[in-house]
């Protein structure tokens, strides 16, 4: 114990001061006669006794309390064994796809995660735990003392498999963040191995290497591509991979749309590839393969992959006569083409993409809108037209959608001098007057083309079904990749009519996210196999799609580890931290045992005279 102000212990000579006023003060005892005539007539003696101290309660009261104020003046300072030194440790589990290797009955993970509970569980008084995930990108999963020992215990057992690859570095950044200024602090990596450690000039902390694992031979689907031919045929590539000491010879099956196609029984050499391909005849959505590895990972014995990524397009043209266009959209795949006269046109909350020619609608639907050669409208405001000039003039905004369309050369009449409005961007200019233009407008994704198709040379040239295709496409939602790596996140853009998004994934549980116009969300994928997504306008279903996501990688792979058990420090020139004890004031709790002591005291004097009086 230590004190900071000991000139305070003065006050503890109050302590006699208290006991000779209670020597000093009347001993007699209230007693009512009914005369003092009798007592008058006694003659007075003076007292031979010596006065004594009488030790009651009140008297221990104001010792104690006078006591606890002048050693609370003191301030004193004791180091208890609870508030001494204590340790600050992050954990790093690697989440990669490795991890999820069965060795004796438990994976890496079970394993990693039974270590980390160790760790939890032995905190002592102060310590500090950060457990940290080092997936494909390093995510802080929760910290906090040993109060709160069952939230970190609970949040561990929540840690699972997140996809390929492990972000150690971001890991280490976020535990130094957290723990640099702390006495003591150091890192534990639990880990398989599977890849290389960080940089030690890089390490500001100890960082302690558990490798988790031994050598298991493993095979997997590491690639799986495919592309639809000009004759409709669907090319399938496939690349197995064998990371063991002994060759192996096992069955490859293929389903089409969830049905079995064709099976057939390849040979794989001791650590190497071998490639396969495949031609399937028809119309296919998404071909899944499948490879009976026999080994403890079978999560990338397994893999899917999208035949088709683009979105059908739902079009409806609303045209007298537009010949051209239609052969254009009719060739489109997946493009479902519907016709109508201007005259009997109602906007239709299925239609994708409405393509108006020589006319404007009342007001924009929802959704895509092509207008071609528009009319002078509250709208698109029109002035009158004039001669086009034979050179075009691409705007920066017009570079993505335009490049590589030979717009040059075309004379392409009189054209309307439009007055666009603020949302509309010009792609091309032909002089200062919009030949071409793009906008969004509340839920419409909207194109503008300034100039008429039946007076136009455009369509008898390959511009035209190239310029056609694109602006269909740019009108609707990007299309998905044809497959996901675990852990890889998508940003989704949406229709712009979508009010909701719902997510199923491979286990079956649903997921709902809302959606805002032309905001993208981030659906981050946590298990290997299709996922189903459904878009919908409020009650009405928009589009319904499958993702694949694999958890084979070249990567992952490999679960040979590549590390042992080891401990590395910071840099030579970072300065050592030693763990320093903090002596742990007591002056307020003196003060708060002094109020208790003065409150019972005041209870027993209230008490005193309704005693006296009995």
């Amino acid at each position: 114990m230590s004190l900071l102000a000991p000139f305070g212990l003065l006050a503890l000579l109050t302590l006699p001061v208290i006991v000779v006023l209670h020597m000093v003060r009347s001993r007699r005892r209230r007693v009512v006669v009914p005369s003092l005539l009798l007592w008058q007539q006694i003659p007075l003696r003076p007292s031979t006794r010596r006065r004594r101290l009488r030790l009651t309660l009140l008297l221990l009261l104001h010792l104690i309390a006078a006591l606890l104020i002048g050693l609370a003046l003191a301030q004193p300072q004791i180091v208890l064994p609870w508030f001494g030194p204590h340790r600050s440790i992050a954990i790093i589990i690697d989440t990669s796809t490795s991890m999820a290797l069965a060795e004796g009955g438990t994976t890496r993970l079970e394993r990693a995660r039974q270590r980390a509970a160790t760790v939890i569980e032995q905190m002592g008084w102060q310590d500090q735990v950060v457990l940290i995930s080092a997936g494909p990108s390093a995510r802080l999963i929760d910290y906090g003392r040993s109060a709160e020992r069952s939230r970190l215990l609970a949040a561990l057992a929540g840690v699972g498999v997140e996809g390929a690859g492990s972000d150690v570095s971001g890991a280490l950044t976020i535990a130094e963040t957290l723990l640099l200024d702390q006495p003591g602090a150091r890192v534990l990596w639990l880990t398989d191995g599977a890849l290389p450690p960080p940089n030690a000039m890089d390490l500001h902390l100890p960082l302690q290497i558990e490798v988790l694992g031994t050598a298991q031979p493993n095979r997997a689907v590491v690639a799986l591509a495919a592309r639809r031919g000009s004759s409709g045929a669907v090319y399938l590539y496939a690349r197995l991979a064998n990371y063991g000491t002994q060759s192996f010879r096992g069955p490859v099956r293929l389903l089409v749309d969830g049905q079995l196609s064709q099976a057939e029984t390849v040979s794989i050499r001791p650590n190497a590839v071998v490639e396969l391909t495949w031609t399937l005849p028809g119309s296919i959505q998404y071909i899944q393969l499948e490879f009976a590895g026999n080994d403890g990972l079978p999560l990338d014995d397994t893999a899917t992959v999208n035949v088709d990524g683009q979105r059908p397009a739902r079009v409806t043209l609303v045209a007298q006569a537009a010949s051209a266009l239609v052969r254009v959209l009719q060739a489109m795949p997946d493009v479902t083409l519907t016709v109508v006269e201007p005259a009997t046109y109602t906007p239709d909350p299925t239609t994708d993409v409405t393509i108006f020619v020589n006319t404007v609608p009342t007001e924009w639907p929802d959704g895509g809108v092509l207008v071609i050669n528009p009319p002078d409208s509250g709208l698109l405001p029109n002035t009158g037209t004039r001669l086009a000039e034979p050179i075009v003039t691409l705007t920066p905004a017009g570079e993505p959608l335009l490049r590589d369309v030979n717009l040059s050369g075309i004379a392409w009449g009189r054209i309307g001098m439009l007055e666009l409005p603020d949302w509309l961007t010009p792609l091309a200019l032909s002089g200062d007057t919009p030949l071409l233009a793009r906008g969004r407008f509340e839920r419409s994704e909207i194109a503008v083309w300034n100039f008429d198709l039946n007076n136009s040379p455009l369509v008898g040239r390959l511009a035209f079904p190239l310029l056609v295709v694109r602006t269909v496409r740019d009108l609707m939602p990007p299309s998905l990749p044809s497959s996901l790596t675990l852990g890889t996140p998508l940003t989704y853009k949406a229709d712009l009519r979508a009010t909701h998004l719902d997510v199923q994934a491979p286990d079956g549980s649903w997921q709902t996210y809302p959606l805002q116009p032309a905001l993208p969300i981030i659906i981050e994928p946590t298990q290997a196999g299709l996922y189903h997504l459904s878009e919908w306008a409020g009650t009405q279903l928009l589009s319904a799609m499958t993702i694949p996501v694999n958890a084979g990688a070249i990567g992952e792979a490999d679960p040979t580890p590549r590390l042992t058990s080891t401990t590395l420090g910071p840099v030579a020139t970072t300065p050592t931290t030693q763990p320093v004890t903090v002596p742990q004031p007591l002056w307020s709790w003196l003060l708060i045992a002094t109020i208790i002591v003065l409150v019972v005291e005041w209870f027993y004097v209230q008490r005193r005279p309704s005693v006296e009086a009995r």
